[in-house]
């Protein structure tokens, strides 16, 4: 089973980029992405970050200028017609995109012996304008990583909203326990919602939720939200560590253990559950629970 979902992955990222290539001509959305995909709408920004090392909209202007690079070779058209057909509104900003992918100027290209490729760096998906298609290697490697799948009770919660940089959402955790402390409320796990994938949303726009379990009904000063936490399952993986290194943990589950799973990823935040605090731990013996969410169901395989 596990095979046959990694392949139903991979054939429905291969599905999303046939779609993108056939639709340079106009914006392309993540929630068109999604459903060509049939990826789930909540997480697909980072599903197909993980599988082709490139955003949504990165791909999308790289197809751009790789089909506008093929027509300045092979067809009569001029720089400004190129700029305009891969989406730029002058000449001027076509030539700073142009040179800063293919190290050369649109007129200098033209002419160029060999013609250079896009970037510097090896890339996962490969275009052929000329002839309409589009290619991506399977994924491959093991995450190395023990993964366990369990159904979480719902959690009682109280949260504070942090918008910017992940790093920074631990400032509210004090306020929590301060609140909690003077209406008698018993703490319990601390956790984290995240919201936003780190790799394509600008740090100080990023959100997430600092929640402490707690078991008071009393109404919260502004500021604090008390709600509950729905039940749920979740693919689990234990980090040990500094917490710098969960950005690379998630992006694994996402790369590599997730379509390889037999499972599929639900629409609701990723959650971390901290074991430990820095206040008093080492960076490296660190515990904090990753957890990615995941649809209702029997799990058929959960591998490493």
């Amino acid at each position: 089973m596990r095979s046959v979902t990694a392949e139903s992955h991979f054939r429905r990222l291969v599905r999303a980029l046939v779609y993108i290539a056939g639709n340079l001509e106009r914006p392309c959305t993540v929630e068109e992405v999604a459903a060509a995909a049939a990826f789930s709408r909540f997480h697909c920004q980072r599903m197909f970050l993980a599988m082709t090392g490139e955003s949504i909209a990165d791909l999308v202007r790289r197809l751009r200028l790789e089909r506008a690079a093929w027509r300045l070779r092979r067809e009569p058209v001029d720089v400004t017609e190129a700029a305009l057909d891969a989406g730029y509104g002058s000449a001027e900003a076509f030539s700073r995109a142009f040179r800063r992918g293919f190290g050369m100027t649109p007129s200098r290209f033209r002419t160029a012996w060999p013609p250079p490729r896009f970037g510097s760096q090896a890339l996962r998906v490969r275009y052929y304008p000329g002839e309409g298609r589009i290619e991506i290697d399977p994924p491959s490697g093991e995450t190395n990583m023990d993964i366990r799948i369990e159904s979480l009770d719902e959690i009682k919660l109280a949260r504070i909203r942090h918008v910017g940089p992940y790093n920074e959402v631990g400032q509210h955790f004090e306020r929590l326990f301060g609140w909690a402390g003077r209406v008698g409320a018993r703490p319990g796990r601390v956790l984290c919602l995240s919201y936003d994938d780190p790799d394509t949303v600008a740090p100080e726009n990023l959100r997430s939720d600092a929640c402490l379990e707690v078991d008071t009904d009393t109404a919260p000063p502004p500021g604090i939200t008390v709600d509950t936490l729905p039940a749920g399952r979740y693919a689990i993986y234990t980090h040990r560590g500094s917490y710098d290194g969960i950005p690379e943990a998630f992006r694994r589950l996402f790369e590599l253990w997730l379509p390889q799973s037999g499972e599929e990823i639900d629409d609701r935040p990723c959650l971390e559950i901290f074991h430990n605090s820095p206040i008093d731990t080492r960076p490296d013996e660190l515990l904090t629970d990753l957890c990615l969410p995941l649809h209702d169901g029997p799990a058929e395989a959960t591998g490493k």
